[in-house]
């Protein structure tokens, strides 16, 4: 039978980066990127504290499986130690403890999300969303002005020039584009990510049968929704642990450990800013020789 150390302490916070936790009653309530979680004390196994680097107050839910690791941890860091303790030891301490004859539950499952004052939009059924018609017709209407600048000159070698570049042009917007994506997607699950498990859902062969095939991985958030991502690797990989921003779960997923996601954002920059800032100069030096043509 579960019973308690001690009742919950009312009014126990901890703010910092990954969003702001409540001790309530019976559950732990965690605002993040727009929503509120609602953990159930019940769900939680322990909160640790981890010292790497900036104290963390790491909410690890129980697992079904018996000496299973926690499946789903929320981090929440603060540079003040004292507060991240105590509130460690207040959920600790207000936390259930279970009989060894009882089964373990499944903590992830017991998780909800209680409000949601930003609803996410509904995905658009249009073959191209608003902001990708906007970004086709700029790219547009900047190709109509490279080569109408030059044509009114009378300089056809410049108009040749730019319609010859103007497809690598492109490609490097594709991949300025994959950069800031990247970006914005390692500060979200930096500041609001949730560490989980997924599961392959499916597979798709190579051309080779040595070469690896596309691996379909799929995972349920919070509000018990299943969403899928695709990864390279071959049939036998095994379900790998990843975190996910709980607003925006088709947006932002990486990996679960964070020097992974930051070497490969560092990639990605090394690559993409020389390739954003050389688009630039290029366009400066068109315009202005077009203009003065």
């Amino acid at each position: 039978m579960a019973v308690r150390d001690a009742e919950p302490a009312a009014g126990t916070m901890l703010r910092g980066r990954g969003g702001t936790a409540y001790l309530e009653r019976e559950s732990v309530e965690l605002d993040r990127a727009g929503i509120r979680l609602v953990i159930p004390l019940d769900a939680i196994e322990t909160v640790h504290v981890t010292r790497d680097g900036r104290p963390t107050a790491e909410i690890r839910l129980n697992s079904a499986a018996a000496r299973a690791e926690p499946a789903t941890v929320y981090a929440i860091s603060s540079r003040r130690a004292e507060e991240v303790k105590a509130f460690a030891y207040a959920v600790n301490a207000a936390l259930p403890r279970q009989d060894k004859a009882e089964r373990r539950i499944d903590g992830a499952a017991l998780v909800t999300a209680r409000e949601h004052p930003w609803p996410s939009r509904p995905r658009p059924r249009a073959f191209l969303s608003p902001g990708r018609w906007w970004a086709c017709a700029t790219l547009a209407c900047l190709f109509a002005a490279g080569l109408l600048l030059p044509v009114s000159a009378c300089d056809g070698r410049l108009a040749q020039l730019w319609a010859d570049t103007f497809p690598g042009f492109v490609l490097g917007c594709l991949l300025a584009r994959s950069t800031w994506r990247a970006a914005v997607a390692w500060w979200l699950l930096h500041r609001y990510g949730v560490t989980t498990v997924a599961t392959m859902a499916g597979y798709c062969s190579g051309p080779e049968n040595t070469e690896p095939g596309t691996v379909v991985f799929a995972f349920t958030d919070t509000g018990g929704t299943s969403h899928q991502f695709e990864r390279t690797g071959y049939q036998s990989s095994p379900a790998r642990r990843i975190s996910y921003d709980p607003a925006r779960p088709d947006f932002a997923v990486g990996s679960a450990q964070p020097w992974v996601r930051t070497l490969a954002l560092l990639i990605r920059l090394l690559v993409g800013v020389p390739v954003v800032l050389a688009m630039a100069a290029y366009l400066l030096w068109y315009f202005t020789t077009a203009m003065h043509a």
